[in-house]
């Protein structure tokens, strides 16, 4: 690719912005049902589809500190039979800015259809306690969060298979990635459908130890609203997943997601993963 030190640049002159729907006091609030859904330049995901029984719709509700109400959307993979991956900015906790959260895991690639069956509570979580701490260059921000949800997850669904080689991430493969997020956006204007989409870009390079950094300059990739969702790796017929959306840059600095999108390495955040599903197992 002939723009990586460009790539860098925006990520480190804060041209970065985080890929989750934005927050209710922000003019691209999400409401289900009118501005809130899918991939850009992708296409649906069928139900039969691998990718539609392990991903899953984050919705959280919630009321600011001056009492506006809204809500956002994200994107997870199922890790355990009542536990989601997501990104560490996709869960909000009371504090400075939110006075009440709450946060729901969504069963429905499509959430004009969904129903009260499809729903679960998130009761408890666990974020990266280094999130938001990143080196020189902007790298390795750990935005990675698991949530836990009451009940069992839905019929039909299945936990994501996760990748064990990270050294088949090399500069130009394809990869896969999924989610609820914006189907076009040039950072004013937006368009959504409220579906799960996927869509195939190529790695550029590392990002650090724990990142990587993918190619959306074909008009192609995640946006707000992806946030949390997989990044997939097709290996011999099975897609496993390798990483989890977490921000990205637009051109000129524009808010669109038309340069490129910093994922997290599952595999590199082990350690953190597992500690989480230790510590979410040991509460009731």
């Amino acid at each position: 690719m002939d723009s990586i030190k460009f790539l860098k640049a925006a990520l480190v002159t804060g041209l970065l912005g985080s890929l989750i729907a934005c927050s209710p006091a922000q003019q691209h609030s999400v409401q289900l049902g009118a501005d809130s859904s899918s991939i850009i330049g992708g296409t649906p995901v069928e139900n039969k589809d691998a990718i539609a029984k392990s991903t899953v719709a984050i919705v959280a509700s919630v009321v600011t500190k001056d009492n506006q109400e809204g809500q956002f959307i994200c994107t997870g993979s199922l890790l355990k039979e009542n536990v989601i991956l997501t990104a560490g900015h996709c869960v909000p906790v009371v504090g400075e800015e939110y006075k009440e959260v709450a946060l729901y895991v969504i069963f429905n690639t499509d959430l004009n259809k969904m129903q009260k069956a499809d729903v679960r509570l998130v009761v408890d979580h666990v974020i990266h306690t280094q999130y938001g701490q990143v080196g020189q260059e902007g790298e390795d921000a750990h935005d990675l969060a698991l949530i836990k949800f009451a009940g069992a997850m839905a019929p039909g669904y299945q936990l994501a298979k996760f990748l064990d080689d990270e050294s088949l991430l090399k500069p130009g493969t394809k990869v896969t990635l999924a989610g609820y997020g914006l189907i076009e956006t040039d950072g004013v204007n937006t368009k959504s459908d409220d579906r799960l989409r996927k869509v195939d870009v190529q790695v550029v390079e590392d990002f650090g130890k724990t990142e990587v950094l993918l190619d959306q300059t074909q008009g192609k990739g995640a946006c707000h609203g992806d946030s949390g969702g997989p990044a997939f790796l097709d290996v011999n017929g099975t897609q496993y997943v390798w990483g989890v959306t977490s921000r990205g840059a637009g051109k000129d600095g524009k808010d669109d997601c038309s340069l490129v999108s910093v994922y997290t390495k599952v595999k590199s955040q082990s350690e953190f993963v597992n500690s989480a599903l230790k510590l979410l197992s040991q509460k009731k």
